[in-house]
């Protein structure tokens, strides 16, 4: 479902900023949420959750044959209906949700770094600060009310000596120098993301990502002698030729 991210940034971009997508296109985002299900394997976990579903459908279709279990079917299948709708509520609808929030808000970046207000232009540059500034603002936020939680939490189980040990730790206390490579990395991956909203846009965002589990599986196989799967392989054809038709058909 996390695939969609793709087809929900046209579609809001559609919607917001009125750039539609050709024929060949739609076929091509098809072909490239498609490609990363592929790559990673998820299509695997699809068919042992079909297989486990239809296994408890026939077992209840047999239940329900014998009259002297009727009662125990009944259970099995209130327990089998509140398990669908447990996932359905707290799996399937919160990653629709997270996806189609994560288009609205590729489509929203576009449309902020791409406005052009007479001869002022939006600063990727200066955008990625704002951005950053706003999620560092949330992270302390949470990180307080954490630790205001546990402050709470442990003035009433904790012994006092553990409450030293706590007092003693900061926020910088298990950083080393390798700590700084992911934040440097992570830094760097934000501002090339406004460049791309900015000048490409947030569709060719998502063809960007898929392009990096590939380069991330070749990265594997150089440095760690990680063989490519038949899945990898197959998937990674399908990025290469789906990128290719969306680059060379463009809308009208």
């Amino acid at each position: 479902l996390t695939q969609f991210k793709v087809l929900s940034s046209a579609l809001f971009c559609y919607l917001l900023l009125g750039k539609g997508q050709s024929v060949k296109q739609m076929v091509a985002l098809g072909m490239l949420m498609f490609s990363t299900v592929v790559f990673q394997g998820s299509w695997k976990e699809w068919f042992v959750t079909w297989k486990k579903d239809n296994h408890e459908k026939t077992n209840a279709a047999q239940s329900i044959s014998k009259t002297s279990k009727h009662f125990n079917h009944e259970i099995r299948q209130t327990q089998y209906n509140r398990n669908r709708r447990h996932k359905f509520f707290f799996g399937v609808l919160p990653c629709l949700g997270a996806t189609l929030l994560s288009g609205l808000a590729g489509a929203l970046s576009q449309r902020s770094l791409q406005t052009q207000v007479a001869s002022m232009e939006r600063s990727a540059y200066f955008y990625t600060v704002e951005i950053s500034f706003l999620s560092a603002v949330c992270l302390g936020i949470s990180m307080c009310m954490n630790w205001s939680w546990q402050q709470r939490h442990n003035s009433s189980n904790e012994k006092p000596d553990s409450l030293v040990s706590e007092k003693r730790n900061h926020l910088f206390h298990h950083w080393t120098v390798g700590t700084l490579l992911p934040i440097t990395t992570k830094a760097t991956a934000g501002l090339l993301t406004a460049l791309v909203h900015r000048h490409l846009g947030s569709v060719i965002k998502g063809f960007a990502l898929t392009l990096g589990l590939v380069f991330s599986a070749l990265l594997q196989f150089i440095f760690e002698d990680k063989e490519l799967t038949s899945g990898q392989m197959v998937g990674t054809s399908l990025v290469l030729f789906s990128s290719w038709l969306h680059f060379t058909n463009p809308s009208n």
